[in-house]
């Protein structure tokens, strides 16, 4: 009886050992294959995280060839993408390091957002200084083609009519015995006004809207300087004064006159511009402009309109 007994406990603790054995592959394999998912979901997580850092690593590159104002910050966002990058690739990732670079990666998406805030606001103060610059570039056009109307003027002074001339001479020469008061370069021409306000040069009678006269004072013609008020006529071709015709008696005479100027003269160089406003031109050929001082007729042009 006791040798049985022995045989069937040493079959128990067989047994029992078998059992332990079996247990503990069973653990060793479960704990391998847990293993195994916990490294493949950090390897993948932190892959995840390096895709991230590439691509803000690449729309910052990208950034900084659009924003040079800002490219300090910028390098220092791309050398810190570059540092993590590095570091994670050459650690071994767990849980907690993992946790730490996830959040370096949002702190470095809050700084993307705000440079990019920061290019946005670059961006759109170069707008504005654009469109600044054109706004300048249309003054400049403008002026010089004011300019090239004065020259082209000028070079016609020799086509005045030498009785206008004459006259203009001899009526001046009554104003107080003052000097002759010489006006020259007188022009005229006529505009369009564009719906952003921008006025073209026109010569087509059924677009103009303004009818602009230029010219200059010479220095030295008026003996005291002070205010000096100068009228202007826009005739057109059938003899009729544009404009909101106004009148002025000088003793006997009586002026009919478009526009009156006011300027104040100091005795130097002066050049004088200034428009009426007209609405339904019909008669094409040529508008004369016509200088008054006081009643004395100082200079005469005139431009064509098709």
């Amino acid at each position: 009886m006791s040798a049985t007994k022995r045989q069937l406990g040493q079959k128990i603790i067989l047994g029992i050992l078998l059992l332990c054995i079996g247990a503990l592959t069973l653990f060793s394999y479960f704990n391998f294959v847990e293993s195994e998912e916990k490294v493949s979901f950090l390897e993948n997580a932190k892959g995840m995280i390096v895709e991230d850092l590439q691509h803000i690593q690449m729309d910052l590159n990208k950034l900084a060839e659009e924003n040079e104002a800002h490219i300090q910050e910028i390098e220092y966002s791309r050398k810190r993408i570059a540092l993590l990058i590095d570091s994670i690739s050459m650690l071994e990732v767990d849980y907690q390091i993992l946790g730490r670079y996830r959040r370096e990666l949002a702190e470095i998406r809050q700084e993307n957002k705000y440079l990019h805030k920061l290019s946005d606001s670059v961006q759109q103060q170069n707008i504005l200084l654009t469109k600044e610059v054109d706004s300048t570039k249309l003054r400049y056009i403008e002026l010089e083609r004011y300019s090239n109307a004065l020259k082209s003027a000028n070079e016609n002074l020799t086509q005045f009519n030498d009785s206008l001339i004459h006259e203009n001479i001899a009526l001046t020469k009554k104003i107080d015995k003052e000097q002759s008061l010489l006006v020259s370069t007188l022009s005229g021409m006529a505009y369009k006004v564009r719906s952003n306000g921008k006025v073209i040069e026109t010569d087509r009678v059924n677009r103009a809207e303004r009818l602009r006269v230029c010219f200059n004072i010479a220095p030295g013609t008026l003996i005291k300087p002070g205010e000096r008020e100068f009228y202007i006529q826009f005739i057109d071709p059938n003899n009729k004064i544009l404009g909101q015709v106004q009148s002025l008696k000088f003793g006997e005479k009586t002026l009919i006159f478009s526009k009156k100027i006011v300027i104040d003269y100091n005795n130097k160089p002066l050049g004088i511009c200034d428009y009426i406003i007209v609405k339904d031109l019909e008669s094409s050929g040529d508008y004369r402009i016509n200088i008054f001082y006081n009643e004395n007729l100082l200079a005469s042009s005139t431009f064509k309109l098709k």
